[in-house]
């Protein structure tokens, strides 16, 4: 499949045409018409000629080094080349009879080839000829997008969104924005009410004399308070439907026993409406599907959003010209309400689209999940207990075929819908996605748990790399009717089908219920073949207190989790933990197992940390499935081993399923169960709590109303101040980007071996440094926490006894001017930590991320309860050479090096200015040895004379941190090691480059 995939992509690319530009600077990416133009504009715009004259200097420093030459590319055409012999001298570049510097011919070749000539366009064509056209990105990775061909997402009216509508009625009425509250703080009041008190507190907090005679609330009893919430605009409303079942079993007297059930349901489509038309939403919707490429040809495909996928692309040609499809996405999970009364329990389905970013989608402030239904969570007593399970299905089945029913109608013949940005379109809702675990999975594809719920594999062959062949809608129909007459088809159990014969996917338009089957990272990654079968087969082949040594003696760093009594005493674990356990597993194992078993946990790591980018490229996917054929390859270490007897398990399984999905779907990130599990503590364990637990389900729709009516009134307002304020900027011709300038302390360029620092302005507690283009960023408190620090005091509580000959080296290299030279008497003022801006990784997401690196010195015991701490003295990896790091475009790590930080400082004014804070640290060896089990570099403290390799260094050279873990030299590890004594007495050290899914995805690969 994936073959025939390649193939239609290179059989599309004859007719794609690229951008006209053909030439860019590679330095800014500004496009240029002209080769000319490229050397004009290098030549008269400062800031890419010094970048020039940098990367030139590099090339002839590096002509000279082998090694460092072959791996340095050209960051004018992307490709290696070789160091030109001469520099244009200031005489070159401003002389006037020239119009652009002389460079060597090789130096700029076109960065866009040309691509080969579009054929003439038949006119006979059915289709037009598909186009890939350069779309605007920040990020790493370069985006090209073929829109699709036909009519789509077509416009046919306008209207004003619900938001304007308000905001309309509110002036014409002349009412108050916050009605019905009276003004700003009473809405605020209001809110916070709603929001954290139960309806007898309301009551009791209203009474209070200090509200009564200094809040003056319009509403003076508990009953006119909810009378006001309740006459907000809210959501779609609730509908609760009593479904008889009839079982099988009898009663005392003869008769056959009932029960009644509550459905308790929304009308999809008109969450859907809600959603698509939120005014909130306007710049994270989409309407139509796309392809996105890394290539002009397209050929090497982009995935992220939903409409990145083939799937959205598929339905789009099925539906009518103009249609607009609302991929509908589902998530179901019962949850328990109370940990101290068990039969208490909620079984919440939520819905989205995939329209809106999966970066919305996360937020559960954003109300971009809506909760449409609770199904009934009886225990059907009235069967027998034998048939109650099956019976359980049949119901689930039942309720969500009432629950969505609206959408059969409305994804055969479209809805008109007015949309976030004032248009209307007729939209077809289609269900595009069900997030579930893997039971839920089973009993959403009426699929016996055993089975894979997604795939024809045999049961007993689930652990093998074999195909698995996506299940057929229609057969699986065919199978059901076919069994319901009694005629027992032999596939009905070998394909493993529960007799569910009316599946509430039967009749949904366009739906292939098992290709909706999304991945579940949570469940299935990270708690289940990691925590539940992973670590148990390793902990089983190493032993439980080898395992825990090894964790306590795990370098400690910042955000990253130290295990100080092991893991084997852990009864209770969390997503987060298992997480936490990732990020050092597969270093931990060195030294203890053998290659293969090391193999198989650095596969299934990897694996993880793929499956958990938010884009994906063909490497990443290439990745993904390298990981799990090296799984494949490896794991019947573990049956020779007998710590096995077979890998028939439906999780690691469900691995063979995620690169399909990702092609049809996007990105797994989007998919996530974690979302659901989060969702569950607002729509289901605080509206219980808010309630008083009888006839819990309708309080809890009572209450979530209400919560979502203020919500709403909260999104109105911050549209409205939105607004207002873009109307009063576009009045006053001015923006917002002056008082963001205003508010920036230090903004800083790096090129090469110069810093510019490019603005300052006040800001209240820290040096704030912003992300942009390729500027770099961290952030320092302003107040040192230790002040008039001796150099002995240094030397002795830092550890630092090579600070003085250092910070000599660097007055004397960076200070030449200064009136004073070092000396033993100087004292500095100490900061306690950094936070360094890392460079943006598209992979996950455009969040501004940052890397705390530590340099604390031991604290002792000053209270009783206060016991004494440890010293922190993180490592990082420092910027050695700027020029090689610029001219290796900042990727890779050409001129990175790993050292310990041992102090953050400020330079004594007596030296006179600088514009950074500045660090002390101690070098480790070069990335140059690898640990060829794990493929992790591997370094050593830097000496020099029997001294430690030490240097004070400029705080913007930080480049992020680093985590170090000590490599035993046996199979057990050394007992003296600790968190606290690693970094001082291990020997050797292996990078670790799971630290964070950031430093895996990074431009600065810490493994080979």
């Amino acid at each position: 499949m994936l073959a025939t995939a390649r193939a239609r992509v290179r059989a599309r690319s004859r007719n794609v045409t690229a951008p006209p530009e053909k030439h860019r600077c590679g330095f800014c990416n500004k496009k240029l018409p002209t080769l000319q133009g490229v050397k004009a504009h290098i030549q008269n715009a400062p800031s890419c000629r010094k970048r020039w004259e940098v990367w030139m200097s590099a090339k002839m420093k590096m002509s000279t080094r082998e090694a460092v030459r072959t791996s340095t590319t050209n960051p004018l055409v992307g490709g290696p080349s070789q160091p030109s012999n001469t520099l244009p001298t200031d005489a070159d570049a401003n002389d006037s009879d020239s119009d652009a510097m002389d460079f060597e011919p090789e130096f700029f070749p076109p960065s866009f080839p040309e691509p080969p000539p579009a054929p003439e366009e038949d006119p006979s064509a059915a289709r037009p000829r598909p186009t890939v056209e350069e779309v605007p990105d920040e990020d790493d990775i370069r985006c090209f997008v073929e829109r699709y061909p036909h009519e789509v997402a077509t416009v046919f009216g306008k209207g004003l969104t619900a938001f304007e509508e308000w905001r309309k009625q509110n002036a014409e009425s002349k009412r108050c924005r916050y009605a019905p509250f009276k003004d700003a703080e009473e809405w605020e009041m209001a809110r916070w009410m709603v929001l954290n008190l139960g309806a007898n507190q309301v009551e009791e907090f209203l009474k209070l004399r200090m509200v009564e005679n200094h809040c003056h609330m319009t509403a003076s009893s508990k009953y006119l308070f909810f009378k006001d919430v309740d006459s907000l605009p809210t959501g779609t409303p609730w509908i609760c439907d009593e479904i008889e079942v009839t079982g099988d079993s009898a009663d005392e007297d003869g008769n056959v026993m009932k029960e009644t059930v509550e459905l308790w349901r929304r009308d999809p489509v008109e969450c859907i409406r809600e959603l698509i038309g939120n005014p909130a939403f306007r710049d994270a919707l989409k309407y139509e599907p796309e392809r996105l490429y890394t290539d002009t040809e397209g050929t090497s495909r982009r995935y992220d959003e939903m409409s990145s996928g083939n799937w959205w692309w598929k339905v789009q040609e099925k539906l009518p010209a103009g249609a607009t499809v609302a991929p509908v996405i589902l998530a179901s999970d019962k949850t328990q309400l109370s940990q101290f009364r068990g039969d208490q329990v909620a079984w919440p389905v939520y819905l989205s689209i995939g329209n809106i970013a999966k970066a919305t989608r996360r937020q559960v402030s954003a109300r971009a999940t809506i909760l449409v239904g609770y199904l009934p969570t009886s225990k059907l007593e009235c069967f027998l207990p034998s048939n109650r399970s099956l019976a359980g299905y049949r119901l689930y089945h039942h309720c969500m075929s009432i629950l969505l029913e609206s959408i059969k109608n409305a994804g055969t013949q479209g809805v008109p819908m007015l949309c976030a940005d004032g248009g209307v379109r007729k939209v077809f809702p289609i269900l595009a996605a069900y997030i579930a675990d893997h039971p839920e999975q089973c009993l959403v594809t009426c699929v016996k748990e055993s089975y894979c719920p997604r795939g024809t594999v045999p049961s007993n062959q689930r652990g093998e790399a074999s195909e698995c062949l996506l299940r057929s809608v229609a057969t699986t129909l065919d199978i059901l009717d076919e069994h319901q007459r009694g005629l027992s088809p032999p596939d009905f159990e070998k394909f493993g089908i529960r007799p569910v014969y009316e599946p509430f996917w039967r009749s949904l338009p366009h739906c292939d219920i098992f290709a909706c089957i999304t991945p579940d990272v949570l469940h299935q990654l990270h708690k289940g073949v990691f925590k539940d079968h992973l670590v148990k087969w390793c902990t089983k082949l190493v032993g439980d207190e080898e395992i825990d040594r090894r964790f306590k003696a795990m370098a400690d760093v910042p955000d990253l989790r130290h295990f100080k009594k092991g893991i084997s005493t852990i009864s209770q674990w969390t997503g987060a933990e298992h997480k936490e356990m990732q990020k050092v597993f597969v270093a931990l194992l060195v030294g203890a197992v053998e290659p293969r078993v090391l193999a198989v946990a650095q596969a299934i790591v990897d694996f993880i940390y793929f499956a958990q980018f938010q884009v994906h490229t063909a490497a990443s996917l290439h990745g993904l499935r390298s990981a799990l054929q090296t799984f494949h390859a490896n794991k019947d270490v573990f049956v020779e081993t007998e710590v096995r007897s077979h890998f028939n398990i439906p999780k690691v399984h469900a691995m063979e399923h995620y690169l399909e999905s990702i092609e049809e779907l996007g990105a797994a990130d989007g998919y996530n169960t974690e979302l659901p599990e989060r969702l569950h503590i607002d729509f289901a364990k605080l509206a219980y709590r808010a309630g008083n637990h009888k006839d819990y389900i309708a309080n809890m729709t009572r209450w979530l109303q209400r919560r979502e009516a203020v919500d709403i009134l909260a999104a109105f307002l911050s549209w409205l101040d939105g607004e207002e304020h873009k109307e009063a900027a576009s009045q006053s011709n001015t923006t917002t980007g002056s008082v963001a300038e205003e508010e920036i302390q230090v903004v800083g360029t790096r090129r090469g071996s110069l810093t510019t620092r490019l603005a300052v302005g006040p800001v209240s507690d820290v040096d704030l440094l912003l992300h942009r283009g390729d500027t770099f960023g961290y952030r320092i408190s302003k107040k040192p926490a230790f002040r008039s620090v001796t150099v002995a005091q240094i030397t002795e509580k830092f550890q630092a006894t090579q600070f003085l000959p250092a910070f000599k080296s660097f007055v004397d290299k960076y200070l030449s001017h200064a009136p004073v030279s070092a000396s033993i008497n100087d004292k500095f003022h100490v900061f306690k930590q950094v936070s360094i801006l890392l460079p943006r990784n598209d992979f996950i997401g455009s969040r501004a991320n940052y890397d705390r690196v530590r340099a604390i010195p031991a604290q002792p015991q000053t209270e009783p309860r206060r016991p004494a701490t440890p010293a922190y003295f993180d490592t990082a990896l420092i910027i050695e050479d700027p020029d090689l790091f610029e001219a290796s475009g900042r990727s890779g790590l050409i001129g990175i090096r790993a050292a310990r930080v041992r102090m953050l400082f400020e330079l004594p004014p007596q030296f006179g200015p600088y514009p950074h804070r500045l660090a002390y640290i101690e070098w480790y060896t070069s990335f140059g040895r690898i640990d060829q089990k794990t493929r992790m570099y591997q370094v050593t403290p830097s000496t020099r004379n029997r001294r430690p390799n030490a240097a004070v260094v400029s705080v913007d050279r930080i480049h992020r941190l680093c985590h170090l873990v000590g490599k035993p030299n046996d199979e057990k590890i050394d007992r003296s090691w600790t968190s606290e004594n690693v970094l001082d007495t291990a020997d050797e050290f292996l990078v670790n480059p799971y630290l964070s899914v950031d430093l895996f995805s990074s431009r600065t690969p810490l493994y080979r």
